[in-house]
């Protein structure tokens, strides 16, 4: 029994010595391992190791750059985002241009014309048969004239009616609007306001005017340079300038007083000269 007992003690003894010792072993083999890898020397991979140069290098990076190249096919890409798109301007619209008609005395386009589906029938009229048209012969105007005023002749009254201020040229007489005596150049012949005035002979109107002496009055050429003027005449003088009158043609009526014979009351003047020079009315006038 107590033999077995020592067996048991020794074999356990004897398992743990070898077990240190292997431990042992391991422990020495590293530190020579290291210690040989620090100094390079007994490395078992340093012979089959040879030193990488720039030549080696470059072929690799290539081939690197040619896989990275084909992965990159297959990679996904990115979509680009387009540009925005500008806004459209709005192009001007242009005016309609109005159509103007075709110039006067100037025929339209041949265009324009219709066309007659008429086909010819036969040989055309020798040039003979045509015979032009006889030109309208222009009808002549003949201007209104009239019988020129003669030396001997006498012109009718234009107003008959009581002679307020008689022609006195030569010596001066009393005026009773002006207050003063002057000479007089007319004759004022009283009459009631709308009494007609009447052509004294044929004539031309040479003017229809106004002033303060002869308010609204009618001036008319009778011919030979005999010119006779229609003063104190109502507003709605009844000729024109130009205009033609006849012997005893009314030309307006009487009116109210001018500035310079507002004291004479209604009346109406009446001036004749021949030639630019005055010349008593008395003398060209008919008896009454």
């Amino acid at each position: 029994m107590k033999h077995k007992t020592e067996d048991s003690i020794f074999r356990k003894k004897g398992f743990f010595v070898a077990l240190y010792s292997s431990l042992g072993a391991v422990a020495v083999l590293a530190l020579v391992i290291t210690f040989s890898s620090l100094n390079g020397d007994n490395d078992p991979y340093g012979a089959d190791v040879a030193p990488v140069g720039a030549d080696d290098v470059l072929p690799y990076l290539e081939q690197a750059r040619a896989r990275a190249d084909e992965e990159a096919w297959f990679r996904p890409r990115p979509t680009p985002t387009p540009p925005p798109m500008p806004s459209p301007v709005p192009s001007p619209v242009p005016s309609p241009q109005p159509t103007l008609p075709p110039p006067r005395n100037q025929p339209a386009s041949d265009d324009s014309l219709p066309v007659p589906d008429i086909e010819p029938t036969g040989s055309p009229p020798p040039p003979e048969a045509y015979e032009p048209e006889p030109e309208p012969v222009p009808i002549a105007v003949v201007p209104a004239t009239f019988t020129p005023f003669a030396e001997n002749d006498k012109m009718v009254w234009p107003v008959l009616g009581e002679i307020l201020m008689d022609f006195d040229a030569y010596a001066v007489v009393y005026d009773p609007t002006l207050d003063r005596f002057a000479i007089n150049e007319d004759i004022r012949i009283a009459a009631q306001e709308g009494t007609p005035v009447r052509a004294g002979a044929d004539g031309r109107v040479l003017a229809v005017g106004n002033n303060v002496h002869y308010g609204n009055y009618v001036t008319v050429d009778h011919g030979n340079g005999w010119v006779a003027r229609y003063g104190q005449l109502m507003d709605a003088v009844m000729v024109n300038e130009g205009e033609i009158v006849r012997t005893g043609q009314v030309i307006g009526g009487v009116g109210q007083p001018s500035y310079f014979g507002t004291m004479l009351g209604t009346h109406f003047n009446f001036r004749v000269t021949r030639d630019g020079g005055v010349v008593n009315p008395n003398g060209v006038l008919a008896e009454r």
